[in-house]
Order: C-alpha cells, then structure tokens, then sequence
C-alpha cells in the first residue's frame, strides 16, 4: 500500500506539472505571447519547485515525512482548482508557481521516504518505481491535456488534477503509514554536501540532463506543428506516447544498476539520450518518434540509476541531499524549457537539439570527473560517528 500511495501521489504531480505542455502554441494564441513566455507556464512551476527545494534542504531532516506530504498535498488544492477559474495569464502563471513550490513537498519527501523505509536490497527496485511514476504523471498528463483541452477545454483538465489532488490527500491521511526509520534532526547546514564530489556530480547531472529533456519536449510540440509534420494538437499529445519506453528502461535499470554499477550505467544512458535527439534533425514522422523512444529509454536509465547513486554516497542528512539533487535537477528543467526558446529564434529546432546535447555532455564531464571520488564529508561524519 505505501508503495502505491507513492507512486499515485508523485504520478499526480507529475501530471500536473507538465499537463499544459502540449497547448503551449495555444497559449500563445489565445493570450498573444511569445513562445518563450508561453513556456513560462511550465518553467514557472519548475521554479517553484527551486525556491522549495532549498527551503526543504534545510528542515526536511527536521521534520515528519508523512505530515510534509499530507500538509503539501492538500494545500495544493487550493491552486490547482483556482485554475479552473482563471482567464488571464499573469494569474495562470501566479497559481502554477504556487504548485510548483507545494509540489516538492510531495515528490522530494516521498523520494526520501521511499529511500528510507524500503530494505537496502530493494533499494533500486523501488527507488526506479518512484522515477516511472514521474514518467507514467508526464505522459498522462500531457496526453490528457492534449485531448480535453482540444475536444472539451482547458478548465477540464484542471478540474481533473483538482479532484485527484483531494482523492490522493485521503489516501496519504488514511492509509500512508508514519515514517518509521527516519532520523530526525535540527536545522541542517546542507553546505556540507557540497563536499561530497560525488554526490555533488549527481547535482550537475540532473541539471543537465532534465535541461535536455524538458529542452526537447518542450519545444516539441513547436516543431511538430510546422512543415513536413503539421500535427494538430492530439497528434502532438501523442507523441508523448513513447514516455511507454521509459516505464520499461526505469524499471530494468532497477535491477540492473544494483549489479552492473550505478556510474557506468548513468552514462550509458546518456549516450543513448543524445544519440536519439540527434536522429530528429532528419525530418521525417518516422525518426521524430524513434528519436524522443531513444531518448526516453536513456534519459530514465540514466534517472533511476542517479537517484539511487545519491543514497549510496551520502550517509547523513539524506533528507537534505535529496532536496538539494532536486533543486538541480528542477532549475535545470527551468531552464530548459525557456533557454532553447532563445535559440529557436535563430536556429529553429538545430538550436534545440544543440542546446539538449551539449548540456548531455556536461553531464558525462561530470560522472567522469567527480563521480566516485572521495567524499571528504562523509568521511569526516563517519570518523566523528
């Protein structure tokens, strides 16, 4: 049952975070913004996510995992339904910052929790559940959209994830059990992670590698829409179908992480992402569809082995490590999803798929580089124990 509360809870999440992401040219129609502002509605909300995730880092150790998720989950109702309402862009904006900020609340704990409260042997196994449930909320949630907005509207859409929202609190209320393993302590000076190069490599490579996945499916629809394509909407909505191969590629790279290795598996992954943006460049329905399944099967072998690693090299304050890895990983998608905009405007997609592997390298550099290396801090904690 608790594993199925987290996945419910961070599926809905997931949704409601990049549900919008297929109307973005009709945002810019019906509101008369440009295409970068337009993206503002999901880098906004990833923002939101930041500015918590730092505030989290600090007292996430400090208080209660259920009572964080339950407080975060109900609250965020009240956004979420006064979209329903909402026909005006500043106020669109306003409200998906305001989930975006109780969002981490739910998906940062539950990926502590999750870490936590499962045996040690199981460790991958769950924590790659907890990555297809962000996948299985992504698709969903820009499928969903896709399709209400084009044969009901937008408002539906929103009343959907409101109702989710209330049903998903009653559920963690009722049926999430308290945190039992926890280790509960005071304010915490989360600088001291900043010591540990390899977990310090897990920030850098969720920044990058969230940059190039949210650059590439966010300007997505954009691309799809033009010649030789022309997609209409639920056409657009469907591409997002190939999310399917990320389910798989999260949950084999569960059990074969844990043997294999997580840094060597980590970059594998990365390589296969940035071989299927690349094939977009040839325009042709066939290599758009083979390219984004490429690059999900990558992008999420790569993701569950990364949110793994980060519980294998910190040894306290784990709640704070993992605030901080998503405090990364969300700026990076905030950024990419506004950054390739600019270069959209003088590369068209060549300037996306540019952006999406460059930062794909950085995120090699990194593992290479300071992945495996010596933590100083968790060996100084450890001599203190």
């Amino acid at each position: 049952m608790r594993l199925f509360i987290i996945f419910l809870s961070v599926t809905n999440a997931f949704i409601i975070i990049y549900g919008p992401q297929p109307i973005l040219p009709l945002f810019m129609k019906e509101f008369g913004v440009s295409m970068s502002t337009a993206s503002l509605s999901i880098s906004l909300t990833i923002i939101g996510i930041v500015f918590s995730s730092l505030f989290l880092a600090t007292f996430s150790d400090k208080w209660d995992r259920k009572k964080v998720v339950l407080i975060s989950n109900v609250i965020l109702i009240i956004p979420s339904a006064a979209l329903i309402f909402t026909h005006s862009f500043f106020w669109l904006l306003v409200f998906r910052f305001f989930q975006g900020t109780l969002i981490t609340g739910v998906t940062t704990v539950l990926m502590t929790y999750a870490s936590e409260e499962f045996p040690k042997k199981n460790k991958g196994m769950v924590l790659a559940t907890y990555v297809s449930a962000t996948l299985l909320g992504g698709l969903l949630g820009r499928v969903l959209c896709g399709f209400m907005t084009e044969h009901f509207n937008g408002e539906a859409f929103f009343l959907i994830t409101t109702i989710m929202t209330t049903l998903i609190s009653l559920l963690i209320y009722f049926c999430l059990s308290e945190s039992k393993k926890q280790v509960k302590t005071g304010k915490q000076n989360f600088m001291d992670h900043f010591k540990n190069l390899p977990l310090l490599s897990t920030f850098f490579i969720g920044f990058s590698h969230f940059f190039s996945f949210v650059g590439f499916f966010n300007y997505l629809p954009f691309y799809a829409s033009q010649d030789p394509f022309n997609y209409s909407v639920t056409q657009t909505s469907l591409l997002y179908l190939t999310y399917i191969w990320g389910i798989m590629s999260s949950l084999i790279t569960g059990m074969v992480s844990n043997r294999f290795g997580r840094r060597g598996t980590i970059a594998f992954g990365h390589l296969v992402g940035a071989s299927g943006i690349l094939i977009t460049l040839i325009p042709s329905p066939y290599t758009l569809i083979i390219g984004a399944s490429i690059l999900v099967l990558g992008q999420f072998c790569s993701q569950s082995s990364v949110t793994a690693y980060i519980t294998d090299v910190v040894s306290h304050s784990k709640g704070a490590a993992t605030s901080l890895y998503q405090c990364f990983f969300y700026l990076g998608g905030s950024l990419g999803a506004w950054l390739p905009g600019i270069l959209w405007r003088h590369f068209d997609w060549s300037g996306v798929v540019f952006s999406s592997v460059s930062f794909i390298f950085l995120a090699l550099c990194s593992n290479y580089f300071l992945g495996g290396k010596r933590s100083s801090a968790s060996f100084q904690h450890k001599m203190h124990v």
